[in-house]
Parts: C-alpha cells; sequence; structure tokens
C-alpha cells in the first residue's frame, strides 16, 4: 500500500471518527466512569447524564447515588408520618394503627412524583453500571425476579470495574484506556 493510500485510509477513519462524535452531545461525549465519586458528584452526574445507557459508571457513583436516593425516600415517610403523628391525626408507627392522615397523602404523591423523576435515570445508571462490571445493561432485568433477582444485581453491582467495559463506551476512552480520578471529568 502506498503512502497515499494509508493517509486516504486514515483520513476516512478520522472522518467516521468524527462523524460517530457528532452524534453524540458534546457535554456526553466522555462516557467514562468517574471512580472515587462523591454524594454531591453522584448525585449531579445522576441528573446530567439521566438519558444516557452507554458509557459507563462507577461504583463510587451507583453507591453513592443509591445512598441519596434511600435518605431522601426516608425523608418522604418520616416527614410525612411525623407530620401526621405531631397534629395528632395519627398515631406513630410502632402502635399498628393504620389510619393515615393528610400529611401522609401529600408524602404519598411527593414519593410518587420522586419515582416517576427517577425511574428513566435510575435504569440508565443501572444500564452504566452493567456496562463497568462489562455486562449487558440488560441484566438490569434479573431485578423483575423477586428476592433472588434482586440479591444478584446487588452483587453484579458490586463487582469491580472491568476493562472489558470499555467496550461501552462512546467517547475518547472507548479504547479502554485507564482512568484515574484526577482524569475524570467533573
Amino acid at each position: 500500500m502506498s503512502s497515499a493510500d494509508e493517509h486516504a485510509v486514515t483520513a476516512n477513519a478520522a472522518a467516521t471518527n468524527r462523524e460517530d462524535d457528532r452524534r453524540i452531545p458534546a457535554r456526553f461525549a466522555d462516557d467514562s466512569p468517574l471512580p472515587g465519586a462523591g454524594p454531591i458528584q453522584a448525585f449531579l452526574r445522576f441528573w446530567k447524564r439521566y438519558p444516557i445507557f452507554t458509557g459507563r459508571a462507577s461504583r463510587s457513583e451507583f453507591w453513592w447515588w443509591v445512598v441519596v436516593h434511600a435518605v431522601i425516600v426516608t425523608a418522604l415517610l418520616v416527614i410525612g408520618r411525623g407530620v401526621d403523628v405531631a397534629t395528632g391525626v395519627t398515631t406513630g408507627f410502632w402502635e399498628g394503627q393504620v389510619t393515615e392522615g393528610p400529611a401522609w397523602g401529600v408524602q404519598s404523591i411527593l414519593s410518587g412524583i420522586w419515582g416517576l423523576a427517577t425511574i428513566i435515570p435510575g435504569l440508565s445508571l443501572n444500564a452504566r453500571r452493567m456496562h463497568d462490571t462489562d455486562h449487558s445493561g440488560w441484566w438490569q432485568l434479573i431485578n423483575l425476579v423477586p428476592i433472588f433477582g434482586w440479591f444478584f444485581f446487588i452483587w453484579l453491582a458490586a463487582q469491580p470495574s472491568d476493562r472489558g467495559g470499555a467496550r461501552y463506551d462512546t467517547g475518547p476512552n472507548r479504547e479502554g484506556a485507564q482512568i484515574k480520578p484526577g482524569d475524570a471529568p467533573q
């Protein structure tokens, strides 16, 4: 192959890569995981990357979101029940009374809104976490199997990152370059 042919092949490959990068919005161009993410970083990335089912999510990114989500859901529960108990509309959890007050209804609506707002971003985060462990994002369907599926998914999500997961990337790190916490975008 002559050098002119090699140059043409290289130019075609570069054009193809540019086309691939144009199909991906600029803010999602680097879809590599963020190892060592803190709770605020994980929370912000959850909302910034909500429609993206490609790429990967690190363990810290995934588990910090799980913790923040659990705190918010628990806070909604406690506030709703606490207001009803404080106003004397109903008694505490431990007394076994099942009547619900008006604050409990508001809490149910807020919990429903929160659940609807987080379902798609949660599915995309689960898919990215599965990708980071070098599994298809479809593995999150194992959650449809009661008890066993839940525990199996938790086990999968707790696995360390696998270099093979880079095949799910679409950005500049798709070739599996090791990413250090300081190198990742904020």
